[in-house]
């Protein structure tokens, strides 16, 4: 085993490898959806599905203390659709802000518990193992 498996990245290196393997995992989540799906950028429920996988991916701004290190969810939000869809005109970047707040002023993003996810966690297991 080498010594190097024990080190960790640190400070801007660990912000922006948790942001890549954020963007990688609802990116790969997107693209298992169809295609009429993710066709409509201006989708609301597909903007709410993204909000809540970001709201939910484990990213706790709340517990850093170095503002530098906080990761910035609508600008992570702006780049996983730039992803998904090429170019953003800043003018699309504006109007998914105005939606993200429509959206988080009327309660559709919501953050679940530990315990709720574990929940769907087992739940989910048990569907594809018995059933």
């Amino acid at each position: 085993m080498s010594v190097f498996s024990f080190m960790k990245p640190a400070n801007g290196l660990w912000r922006d490898a948790k942001i890549a393997k954020v963007s990688s995992r609802i990116l790969e989540r997107l693209t298992d959806l169809p295609k009429e799906v993710r066709e409509n950028k201006h989708n609301m429920e597909l903007l709410s599905l993204v909000c809540n996988m970001i709201e939910n991916s484990g990213i706790d701004n709340h517990a850093m203390k170095n503002a530098k290190l906080k990761i910035d969810k609508k600008s992570l939000l702006c780049q996983i659709y730039s992803s998904l869809y090429g170019n953003l005109s800043p003018a699309d970047c504006d109007l998914l802000s105005k939606n993200i707040e429509f959206l988080h002023d009327n309660g559709h993003i919501v953050k679940l518990s530990s315990w709720q996810m574990f929940a769907y966690c087992i739940a989910g297991w048990f569907k594809r193992k018995v059933l």
